[in-house]
């Protein structure tokens, strides 16, 4: 099921963005579908122009050997600023695609990384908190009576380092 999702995911994202990396194999009219495709996507953050910006900027590219998303948006940085005075809503929708969320994380590795804390507490906790524990847990009703806001100002009164000047 996860694998069916995250596939889901990964499909649509490659709809959106798939012709960034692909443009080669693509005839320009497929290019401008895409391109129209996406601004329809993100209408706040990508101009109609960004059609006819990424179909001139697909012609840069033909000559270069790297065609990944990265070196594009390196591409588009260098030059002073003209390549991304030119070209600002491509450099926009590589943006957005850099920054996408996606990712392959699982839970699982943090669950474990918290078992091995509470292992490790556990393993070191000594008399005296245990005694302290125990306490609490004895004299549970009188705990709930307790205002713990003038608990924490004394607290902190307490353990406060600042140095009046």
């Amino acid at each position: 099921m996860e694998l069916r999702k995250r596939w889901s995911a990964y499909t649509a994202v490659h709809r959106l963005f798939g012709f960034l990396t692909e443009f080669e194999s693509q005839t320009p009219e497929d290019l401008r579908k895409h391109a129209a495709h996406l601004v329809e996507f993100y209408p706040e953050d990508l101009e109609p122009s960004f059609v006819d910006e990424f179909v001139q900027f697909t012609g840069i590219l033909v000559a270069d050997d790297d065609k990944t998303i990265s070196h594009m948006s390196e591409l588009l940085k260098t030059g002073g600023g003209i390549m991304l005075s030119t070209f600002p809503n491509v450099a926009i929708a590589l943006r957005i695609y850099l920054t996408l969320p996606i990712n392959d994380c699982e839970g699982e590795r943090s669950f474990s990384t918290l078992t091995r804390v509470k292992s490790h507490l556990r393993n070191t906790m000594g008399q005296e908190r245990l005694a302290a524990l125990s306490l609490l847990c004895i004299e549970s009703d009188v705990l709930r009576e307790l205002d713990c806001t003038e608990l924490t100002d004394d607290f902190a009164h307490f353990k406060c380092r600042r140095r009046h000047l």
